[in-house]
C-alpha cells in the first residue's frame, strides 16, 4: 500500500505503474496530477529558464545553511504533536531538504512517467483533496484521477488545505481515515466506502 502527498503523489504512481504486481492499494493525499504537468517547470528545451531556477534553486540552499531555512521550518506543521512537529521542522530547515524541494519542480519528467499508470483495476484508490486552494481546473484533474480503479473513493475535506492534510490534526485524521480504509480493503476484499 503506497501513500502520496503533493508531488509524491507522482511518485507512487510511477511506482504502481512499473511494478503493478507489488501495490496492493494506493492513497493520493492532494496529489499532483500526472496529466495535468507541474506548474512551473522548465521544459528541458528552455535552458534559459533551467539555468534560473538551478540559480534559484542554489540560493535558497545555501541562504538554508545561514539559518534562513529555519524561519520557513517555523510554519511547518504547527498544528502537529509538539515532537512530529519539531522533527518536521528540523527537517525542512535542512539545505538539502529545501534544494530537493525545488529540484522536484525543475524535473518535468516525474509528471510523465507517472501518467504511465492509466488502469489501476480493482484496486482500493484514495484521492484526498483539500477543500481549499483549487480552481475548477485542479479539482477537475483530482476527479480523474479516482477513475484509475474501479475500486476508488474522491474525497474533498472541507476546509483543509494542501498542507493541513498532512500538517494539521483535523486534516491529517481525514489522511490516517483514508490510508486504513485502503489496508482494511485490501485485507477484506471488500470494496472501498465513501
Amino acid at each position: 500500500m503506497l501513500a502520496g502527498h503533493s508531488f509524491g503523489g507522482l511518485y507512487v504512481l510511477t511506482y504502481a505503474a512499473r511494478y503493478p504486481g507489488e501495490v496492493a492499494g494506493l492513497v493520493l493525499i492532494d496529489s499532483t496530477a500526472p496529466a495535468a504537468g507541474v506548474a512551473g517547470v522548465a521544459s528541458t528545451g528552455d535552458r534559459t529558464s533551467y539555468d534560473v531556477t538551478g540559480r534559484v534553486s542554489a540560493l535558497a540552499s545555501s541562504s538554508a545553511r545561514l539559518g534562513l531555512g529555519r524561519l520557513f521550518a517555523m510554519l511547518a506543521g504547527s498544528g502537529l504533536p509538539p515532537r512530529s512537529r519539531d522533527e518536521v521542522s528540523a527537517k525542512m530547515a535542512t539545505a538539502g531538504s529545501i534544494r530537493s524541494t525545488i529540484d522536484e519542480y525543475v524535473q518535468p519528467s516525474a509528471a510523465g512517467q507517472a501518467a504511465a499508470l492509466t488502469d489501476f483495476a480493482d484496486k482500493p484508490l484514495v484521492v484526498l483533496t483539500a477543500g481549499s486552494g483549487h480552481d475548477a481546473g485542479a479539482m477537475a484533474a483530482q476527479n480523474h484521477l479516482a477513475t484509475l480503479s474501479t475500486n476508488s473513493v474522491h474525497r474533498v475535506i472541507a476546509g483543509a488545505t494542501h498542507v493541513t492534510l498532512i500538517g494539521e490534526q483535523r486534516d491529517a485524521a481525514a489522511t490516517t481515515r483514508a490510508v486504513l480504509d485502503v489496508v482494511s480493503s485490501v485485507r477484506i476484499g471488500e470494496p472501498l466506502a465513501g
